[in-house]
């Protein structure tokens, strides 16, 4: 059961027309699943009284707004839905709007939930190239519908705006980390291919100014090393907040897999790898969140908004010194690998 009496699963659309995502979670094998989901639900308001078809049908979006709604929640942040839009206003004990989003596939693209087992990506430097260019493509959409319309409504003046990012925008999209948050705000290139190919003890890392998109096009990037998003006051990110986090969540102590993990350390650039089944893993709800912050932003988010041990927050200056604070063993990436195709 969700706010307002919004139930998650009972069907609004025919069959055929629901999304490969939702179709799975009418397993009848996915009831602690299907409990994640109303959980998070709980207390959201369905204003415009069709969330709940557009989380049948189209599924990513409606997941991650979900997935908000419970983070806010659990830090106790109280939310106003007198309003149409942005989708989240918090009013106490903090005061800022809260747009989400997602970074979809081109026109054309393999989506990002289908059929069949996906490759591994051949070269990890490509993929978060695309990756880089789907999420600057997300970003600039929202800023211009902020700069069109959410300036204009009288409860988005004058508060943080924060727009909440997440990848859905190819198969594997998990394995993004946040390499490509990190090239759209900060400009900060890491190269994956040289440092696995030469057995780097430290990640290589350039400064980018730009992203080719095609030859002789180029996507500028930084978008926080300076004023020119000077609207949006932070992102939050996570690639680990779809699917495999209601998995991880689910009280399912026989669900036959294994979890994969690496984490963050505070001693190495190199990420600890952890296994465990099922029954021995445990995550929280916010493991893997990042906080980018604006340094150019015109209404600056207070780090205290999203202050939690599960939550990384990065600040660029604006000399270009990177300021990071999470602790350790930060969830980087999540791969569940199950006996049974679910």
């Amino acid at each position: 059961m969700g706010g307002d009496g919004m139930e998650l699963f009972d069907l609004k659309v025919e069959p055929s027309n629901l999304h490969p995502g939702f179709k799975r979670l009418l397993d009848p094998n996915l009831a602690a699943e299907r409990a994640v989901l109303s959980a998070w639900a709980r207390g959201f308001h369905d204003r415009d009284r069709k969330f709940v078809k557009e989380f049948q049908t189209t599924y990513e979006s409606s997941l991650w707004e979900l997935y908000l709604h419970a983070v806010l929640r659990d830090l106790g942040q109280v939310m106003d839905f007198a309003h149409h839009a942005p989708d989240f206003l918090v009013t106490n004990p903090s005061s800022f709007t809260m747009e989400a989003t997602i970074a979809a596939p081109p026109l054309g693209g393999a989506p990002a939930i289908g059929t069949g087992v996906p490759e591994i990506p051949a070269d990890l430097n490509e993929f978060n190239r695309q990756a880089t260019l789907r999420a600057c493509n997300a970003i600039s959409s929202k800023l211009k519908r902020y700069r069109e319309h959410y300036s204009t409504l009288d409860h988005v003046k004058d508060r943080p705006f924060v727009l909440a990012l997440t990848p859905f925008d190819r198969p594997l999209a998990y394995l993004e980390y946040d390499r490509p948050i990190q090239a759209a705000l900060y400009g900060r290139h890491i190269d994956e291919e040289r440092t696995m190919a030469e057995g780097m003890s430290t990640v290589l890392e350039r400064e980018i100014a730009a992203v080719s998109k095609r030859p002789g096009v180029d996507v500028p990037v930084g978008l926080f090393c300076s004023d020119v998003c000077k609207e949006i006051s932070a992102v939050v990110y996570s690639a680990v907040a779809g699917w495999g986090k209601v998995r991880a969540l689910a009280d399912s102590p026989g669900q036959l897999s294994l979890y994969t993990t690496l984490h963050a350390s505070t001693r190495s650039s190199m990420p600890e790898v952890r296994r465990a089944r099922k029954r021995n893993y445990s995550e929280h709800l916010l493991d893997g969140l990042h906080v980018l912050h604006n340094p150019f932003a015109k209404h600056p988010l207070p780090a205290d908004v999203f202050k939690h041990p599960s939550v990384s927050q990065d600040r660029i200056e604006r000399d270009g010194s990177l300021h990071r604070t999470r602790e350790e063993g930060f969830l980087m990436t999540r791969q569940i690998f199950s006996i049974l195709p679910v």
